[in-house]
């Protein structure tokens, strides 16, 4: 197997943890080389069969990895909602993306499956963003072994009563706790016994993902809209009664589409789409990421050689380090995702600027959301609520 230093390190120093504790956890950004980590992990382990859990979309890429590197155990890739179907005799389980089990309170039906079937497992788990909201998603992150160090409580919330400190907010009547905040100096030193470490500079990264962010000025008609939805939640003969549906409206109206009762509309304002085809054109070097369904079927209507993805579902797993451009054309409104996303556009090997775009307007909520997850921070209804008042 063809490793540069970097991950042969990581992986002998995975490889010893895992030996001590039946688990381990490669923390490293996208493109940092840790899934080669992970392969040759588990060659160290005398693993036999090997069974990979990820993201639909990362299946692909993980296929090239192991073609490519040609490891001495037999596999099987497959994505989390596959989890009940499977059966098979395996003898480790490498758990990629981690973070998408990391709820807290109850356990999702994700985190039962997959405990379901990788509970006696010895486990890999590879991450860029482990705790990104807070460490106490760490709980259900690792929960789906029984060599994680915290399947000594019975479930979250006596993990929480331990390492958790009370915060709660008023609603409907009653104080809701919202499992958000730990005793970090007690958690964080545990986490990092189970982990290692893969940095952009560890993996020679010289050029790192830099944010450009673009502000475009909207027409007077797309602001009275904007308007519109901010104070009345209205917009013609459409009614938003939600603060949820209302911050989706404007968000969406800014870009010129609208869902609408599962309908699919395009507005008459395009000033982002004029601004995309004059700043970046439309040709096959040129990636657009979108968080709406609408905003996708607008460009759609303009741009035929570019690629135009989803900023959730290929925020994971995919490369797009190999693109002239990559623009966000609008984000969702998770710090997580905006931290995986931005970094689909580095490499090891790449030997120029690393730049994501980002568009906003001078009007609606778009540069709020985007000052929100560039700080790691979630964009809530709270912060909505803040800019209607």
């Amino acid at each position: 197997m063809s490793l540069r230093p970097h991950q042969l390190k990581a992986a002998n120093a995975a490889f010893k943890l895992l030996q001590e504790h039946g688990m381990v956890a490669i923390f490293g950004l996208p493109r940092t080389g840790k899934t080669r980590a992970a392969i040759r992990t588990a060659e160290l382990a005398a693993a036999r069969n090997v069974l990979v859990m990820t993201k639909k979309a990362a299946i692909p890429g993980w296929e090239k990895e192991l073609n490519a590197t040609n490891p001495t155990f037999t596999r099987l890739v497959t994505n989390y909602e596959q989890a009940h179907k499977i059966t098979g005799d395996f003898d480790l389980v490498i758990v990629d993306e981690s973070h998408n089990l990391g709820t807290r309170g109850r356990p999702t039906q994700r985190v039962k499956k997959l405990r379901a079937l990788c509970y006696n497992l010895p486990a890999i788990f590879l991450t860029g963003t482990p705790v990104i909201e807070t460490p106490l998603s760490i709980y259900h992150q690792w929960c789906v072994t029984r060599h994680s160090p915290f399947n000594r409580f019975k479930n979250f919330y006596r993990f929480f009563d331990e390492y958790g400190v009370r915060n709660t907010t008023w609603a409907n009547g009653r104080d809701i706790e919202l499992y958000d905040t730990c005793k970090e100096s007690i958690l964080l030193p545990l986490i990092e016994k189970y982990a290692v470490r893969i940095s952009q500079d560890d993996a020679g990264i010289e050029h790192q993902a830099q944010d450009v962010v673009h502000v475009v000025p909207l027409e007077e008609r797309t602001k009275r809209w904007i308007n519109c939805l901010m104070a009345d939640g209205v917009l013609g003969d459409k009614v938003f009664d939600t603060d949820i549906g209302v911050r989706t409206a404007i968000h969406q109206m800014e870009y010129g589409g609208l869902l609408y009762e599962e309908e699919l509309l395009r507005a008459k304002n395009r000033e982002v789409v004029d601004y995309l085809l004059k700043t970046f054109g439309d040709s096959e070097d040129v990636c657009y990421l979108t968080h709406f369904r609408s905003t996708r079927a607008k460009l759609s209507d303009y741009f035929t050689r570019s690629p135009l993805l989803s900023s959730i579902a290929d925020a994971e797993g995919v490369d797009l380090s190999h693109m002239r451009h990559v623009v966000i054309v609008n984000t969702g409104y998770s710090g997580a995702k905006f931290t995986q996303l931005r970094e689909r556009l580095v490499n090891m090997n790449r030997t120029t600027e690393a730049l994501v775009h980002h568009i906003v307007t001078d009007a609606g909520i778009s540069r709020d959301v985007y000052n929100a997850v560039s700080r790691k921070k979630d964009y809530n209804l709270a912060a909505f609520r803040r800019s209607r008042c």
